[in-house]
């Protein structure tokens, strides 16, 4: 008799996301695995074929659910620095539902320089937030309260830079005495 899945594979995807996310790739056991799903070993490897198949299964779905959703919701905003503030904001508030810091940046830390197929992706995603905050950038310039002088892909990538150095520190410490002045110097660019 051929194998049937019983499960929903949002559920399963936000489980493993959520176990990799909170303990890293490596810090993840298949054990850990099952007991975050909920799935028996059998069914991870007939769904997921391995691992890694499945941190990159996570990475995608990840992005869709959290990047994407978040940024697109960001867009809304007419004041397009009012946008980027919010990203900031939202890293310095946290959630207390989620693990800290983010999925991408612990990726990029831990996973990418050893496997091309996540670098690429995980990169892919960061070129996403950059492109968001270069878009916001010629909005503001658009409208008239970019400062004069400001580069939009010069700024786009120091915002970018910034944002990856304020989830590294909150993921590592949240109540780090690093986050007011980093918001701080983001608010002083926008200004």
């Amino acid at each position: 008799m051929p194998w049937e899945k019983t499960y929903q594979d949002f559920d399963v995807l936000d489980a493993a996301m959520r176990a990799f996310w909170e303990h890293g790739y490596q810090g993840t056991s298949i054990a850990d695995l099952v007991e975050a799903t909920g799935l028996n070993r059998g069914s991870l490897y007939a769904g997921f074929k391995d691992k890694r198949s499945l941190y990159i299964d996570t990475l995608e779905h990840y992005d869709r659910i959290y990047r994407v959703a978040f940024l697109n919701q960001l867009r809304q905003l007419n004041d397009p620095k009012a946008a980027i503030m919010a990203a900031f904001t939202s890293v310095e508030v946290g959630n207390e539902d989620l693990p800290g810091g983010c999925l991408m940046v612990n990726s990029t830390l831990e996973v990418a320089p050893h496997d091309p197929e996540i670098a690429a992706l995980v990169e892919a995603s960061m070129g996403q937030v950059e492109g968001f905050f270069l878009e916001c950038l010629h909005r503001a310039d658009q409208q008239g309260t970019l400062a004069p002088g400001l580069r939009p892909g010069d700024t786009a990538k120091v915002l970018m830079g910034m944002m990856v150095g304020l989830l590294v520190i909150t993921r590592a410490s949240p109540q780090s005495p690093a986050v007011a002045p980093i918001l701080q110097q983001v608010r002083e660019i926008l200004a």
